[in-house]
């Protein structure tokens, strides 16, 4: 069974592109906004661009702003708020305005 991001990656390579460097094209396509004309007055959400992501590593979570800056990583049962003042520090000083 394929996927569209199977697709997407053997549509890349038959253009020319390595695996990895189709491998790197599309996760960076993952992290950009979901609208083509991102609202600076919602940054913080995946049309926006900075939208705040958590995934399950090795036994633990990880935290990353939707524009790849890590903001750390915690064990599974700790409270998913560890994230949330260094994401909002980032997102509301860090990230400039329109």
């Amino acid at each position: 069974m394929s996927s569209a991001r199977t697709e997407i990656l053997a549509a890349l390579q038959r253009t020319g592109y390595t695996a990895e460097e189709a491998t790197e094209l599309l996760a960076l396509a993952d992290k950009e906004p979901r609208d083509v004309d991102p609202d600076p007055d919602f940054r913080e959400t995946l049309a926006g661009g900075h939208a705040l992501i958590v995934e399950y590593g090795d036994c633990e979570l990880i935290g990353s702003c939707q524009c790849s800056k890590e903001l750390g990583r915690t064990t599974p049962d700790s409270s998913l708020d560890t994230f949330v003042p260094v994401w909002e520090h980032h997102s509301m000083t860090e990230v400039p305005r329109g």
